[in-house]
């Protein structure tokens, strides 16, 4: 896709809105530590882990959190 083409990031939708909720939703990852220029031009992404000690068929999961935290492959 050329530069001149390029789609709006679906985060902006969430954190570029300019309302009271996109206020909510920014505030709420800087209060965690995010600064500003992580919302503005960039992707957002999360990522959701479902480790439990009560499913063991996801116990794999926390291992491999553990290891893309810290950037091992």
């Amino acid at each position: 896709m050329s530069a001149d083409k390029k789609r709006p990031l679906r985060s902006q939708a969430w954190f570029g809105r300019q309302d009271a909720m996109g206020f909510y939703y920014r505030s709420f990852l800087k209060s965690s530590g995010f600064p500003q220029d992580q919302f503005e031009g960039r992707p957002v992404i999360g990522i959701c882990n479902t480790w439990s000690e009560l499913t063991p068929c996801n116990a794999h999961f926390r291992n491999h959190r553990r290891t893309r935290k810290v950037g091992s492959p």
